[in-house]
């Protein structure tokens, strides 16, 4: 018989609130050194041939978390799986360029490098709102490069942020998780929430997960990233949303509660372009808890005309 009941909710804030939290005894604003740009160098996995397409991932992830749905993308397409600056491989400078607008210039730089044309862009979750912005900017361009456009479970609107989140400068409780909480249980934590099934989460993923937040410049990076989540002109930006002609597919988890699919079908209805799968039985990663049906489905819509 349990001694005590956790509530999801309490769950939630304590896998958020943690994982951003052990960043907190770190520095928390850009130091001088960093003032002078220097050339981001932004790592990545390819394999496959055909049109490209490139896959941006979430926060605290990196191109780790496309492993499942890559493999049958790459049977008839180039993919790219991009590590986000700050995350995975890539560069984790001490500045203060982490929001989704800095992103999407380093990924729109990016394209240019690797002369990417007739490109599908992917996005899930914070990576989504990357995507978003890259291709409301490609659009304005002479020559457009973006063909169509897939994100999953994506931020696109202002909305609620976790509780936990807004005690992740606290120090006590900061101290208290680097204490008492090593990175690896905290993304144990954080993909439970993240998983309709929990049996589901390979053995394997707390520990490539933790890699994000095991090392200073990662959890800097992470940190300033959190806090950037939201951008304070949102509402201007998403004005935009209907002037998008680019072919957009939508996958979204009904049971997300860091992205609820009601923001999911908002930016359905304002995608002039779009179609729109929710899949019942997931939380907010579908491309790792149903790697199967989201690659078909991602597979499907990159094979049409």
């Amino acid at each position: 018989m349990p001694i005590l009941h956790i509530s999801g909710r309490f769950l939630t804030s304590i896998a958020l609130m943690m994982i951003l939290a052990s960043c907190a005894s770190f520095p928390v604003s850009p130091s001088n050194e960093a003032q002078t740009a220097k050339p981001v160098n932004l790592h990545y996995k390819e394999t496959g041939k055909g049109d490209p397409v490139l896959l941006l991932h979430g926060l605290g992830a990196s191109s780790y978390a496309w492993r499942f749905v890559t493999p049958e993308l790459a049977k008839t397409h180039r993919i790219i799986a991009l590590d986000l600056k700050g995350f995975g491989k890539s560069d984790k400078p001490r500045d203060d360029k982490y929001s989704l607008f800095d992103q999407a210039d380093l990924v729109d730089k990016f394209i240019d490098k690797h002369k990417l044309r007739r490109l599908t862009l992917v996005g899930h979750s914070f990576g989504g709102g990357v995507a978003l912005a890259l291709a409301i900017k490609d659009q304005e361009r002479r020559k457009p490069r973006l063909k169509k456009l897939i994100l999953i479970d994506s931020i696109s609107y202002k909305q609620k942020i976790p509780w936990g989140i807004a005690l992740m400068r606290t120090p006590i409780i900061s101290d208290l998780g680097i204490a008492l909480i090593p990175p690896e249980t905290q993304m144990k934590i954080a993909l439970q929430f993240a998983y309709h099934d929990n049996s589901k989460i390979p053995v394997e993923a707390p520990r490539e997960y933790a890699k994000q937040i095991s090392s200073p410049e990662g959890k800097y990076a992470l940190l300033r990233t959190a806090a950037q989540l939201m951008p304070e002109n949102i509402e201007e930006f998403t004005k935009k949303y209907s002037d998008l002609k680019v072919k957009t597919l939508l996958i979204w988890c009904k049971r997300d509660g860091i992205v609820p699919v009601a923001y999911g079908k908002r930016l359905y209805n304002n995608l002039p372009n779009a179609r729109m799968h929710i899949l019942p039985e997931c939380v907010h990663l579908p491309q790792e808890e149903l790697p199967q049906l989201t690659s078909k489905l991602m597979s499907d819509f990159l094979k049409e005309k």
